[in-house]
């Protein structure tokens, strides 16, 4: 215990406030509630496939659902919003993140977020020129063909929302190290008289900075692309992104993540955080896969990813899963400080919160609880991924607001998954019997301290 106290702890906590990956981490909570608008919209249009045959075969409540989203044109508002969400991830990642990283680096937010953005669209490839062909027949009964392009220069979809995301991140990082240095330097900025009004003066300020950025980043791409015979997403996605979703969408680590996020809790340190800012750039796209997925009717194995959407199943009621905890102490607990902060605990714990019963029971250095606090979400998340990768239960499709009470949390996230709602009730009743047994011999080392 106190090598991990003096060794592994301060290591973690090193790691956890690392620059770089707290602005990636605080870039994704401010586009989190862009996402689950995304997410609510491709929910809205896609419900009724949980009364499809292969579901609970109620075809006339599915049909008749189509049907009015479709006449009341809802379908049509829920695909506008979903394009200018999820479609648009890696977009909001590269102006949230140059924000973010220019916060940290004490530089002008705005500025860095437009030459993020500037240098980003510049390299993103352009979609191919599509052509078409229009036929008709003349009075002489020959035909003619007159053929014109129909798109031409625009930018591929695909590198917008998130298959763009590892490039965003990677090319933001890059831009905002350059540009907020460069904009520190005093020979680079130009400035005007004070009659002039700040924003104009500050657009100035950054100008010469801005220029040698841009120039610097979109010439290093074109170049890399000439050279290598591969643009950066091509590049990023061989070498990056494949090698990591490898890696990522295992059992070991679904088992090693909510291991490190509970161990590290019970040093006090913010687990979640912490290892989230490491997990979060590699399960976002993945999750986000998944809801493309869902979102073209498919089910089962045909939901590409499982490691990304253990939360509403290794969750309950926030890390640790604690509400089997709150349950136990209200049926068997015996100790009145720990039963007044279970009463104070139970409804913030229903929406996920527990921050009254890690550091009011407390769980931080507790030797009885430390245990079912680590192994409880350890098992169940181990014993979701089985269950998903044998397709017993649904898969994590969408995204939904994690202050969304359990049960609930598990249907909404699977896209209206009855099995996997099913089976995080169960999953309660589990928790409850595993915390039992400490909350005992909590009951016990009280009574004898007593």
């Amino acid at each position: 215990m106190k090598f991990l106290e003096e060794k592994f702890v301060p290591l973690a906590a090193r790691i956890g406030s690392q620059r770089h990956l707290v602005a990636i981490r605080d870039a994704f909570v401010v586009i989190m509630p862009v996402t689950i608008v995304g997410a609510i919209a491709v929910l809205i249009n896609n419900i009724q496939g949980v009364f499809a045959e292969n579901g609970l075969n109620v075809v006339s409540i599915q049909e008749g659902y189509t049907n009015f989203i479709k006449t009341t044109g809802i379908q049509d508002v829920m695909n506008a919003v979903n394009k200018g969400s999820i479609n648009m991830m890696a977009i909001l990642l590269v102006v949230t993140l140059g924000y973010q990283m220019a916060k940290g680096l004490n530089g002008d937010g705005i500025a860095t977020s437009v030459v993020a953005l500037t240098c980003y669209l510049g390299l993103a490839p352009a979609v191919q020129t599509l052509t078409n062909s229009y036929k008709w027949a003349d009075k002489a009964t020959n035909v003619d063909v007159l053929t014109a392009d129909v798109a031409s220069g625009g930018l591929a979809a695909n590198k917008l929302d998130s298959n763009g995301m590892f490039v965003g991140m990677i090319l933001t990082i890059i831009v905002a190290e350059i540009f907020v240095r460069l904009s520190r330097n005093d020979k680079l900025k130009i400035t005007l008289p004070d009659g002039v009004p700040p924003a104009v003066a500050g657009s100035f300020t950054v100008l010469i900075p801005a220029i040698i950025t841009v120039i610097l980043i979109v010439a290093a791409g074109i170049y890399i692309d000439k050279l290598a015979g591969m643009n950066l997403w091509t590049i990023v996605q061989k070498f990056v992104s494949a090698p990591l979703n490898s890696v990522a969408d295992t059992l070991g680590t679904v088992i090693l993540v909510y291991f490190l996020i509970n161990f590290l809790w019970v040093f006090g340190l913010h687990g979640a955080n912490i290892v989230g800012s490491v997990t979060t750039p590699i399960f976002t796209p993945m999750l986000l896969e998944n809801t493309a997925a869902y979102e073209a009717g498919k089910t089962g194995a045909d939901i590409p990813n499982i490691a990304h959407g253990m939360a509403p199943f290794a969750v309950i009621g926030g890390s640790g899963s604690t509400l089997g905890l709150i349950i136990a102490v209200l049926i068997f607990g015996k100790v009145q400080a720990e039963r007044t902060v279970i009463g104070i605990s139970i409804a913030p714990g229903l929406f996920e919160i527990n921050e009254p019963i890690t550091f009011g029971v407390p769980i931080v250095m507790n030797p009885i609880y430390m245990l079912p606090f680590i192994a409880g979400p350890v098992i169940l998340a181990a014993l979701t991924y089985i269950l998903m990768d044998l397709n017993i239960i649904e898969r994590v499709s969408l995204t939904a607001p994690w202050v969304t009470p359990p049960i609930l949390f598990a249907f909404l996230a699977t896209g209206g998954g009855i099995k996997a709602a099913i089976y995080n009730a169960i999953e309660i009743v589990l928790l409850t019997l595993l915390w039992m047994p400490f909350v005992m011999v909590s009951n016990k080392q009280n009574a004898n301290a007593e």
